[in-house]
């Protein structure tokens, strides 16, 4: 969906915002810091989720992008 279809539709935006942050939800709830990575080459949808302590978000993402190098994502 588009910026603008979401901004006029409410439910639209609640339904995408929710399938967007679900991986990484548990972990903000607890103030931390997540991150979901695609797993290529897996017969049904999958991904990596990676934590980190609060604080520590450009970490965990220099950290992710090394692993999705590693995976070839």
């Amino acid at each position: 969906p588009t910026i603008v279809s979401m901004a006029d539709d409410a439910e639209l935006r609640d339904r995408t915002e929710g399938l967007l942050l679900r991986n990484t939800q548990v972990a903000n709830q607890f103030d931390l810091c997540a991150i979901s990575l695609p797993m290529p080459g897996t017969p049904l949808p999958a991904g990596l989720m990676l934590v980190a302590r609060n604080g520590h978000d450009r970490r965990l993402l220099r950290i992710a992008a090394e692993i999705e190098q590693l995976l070839g994502a």
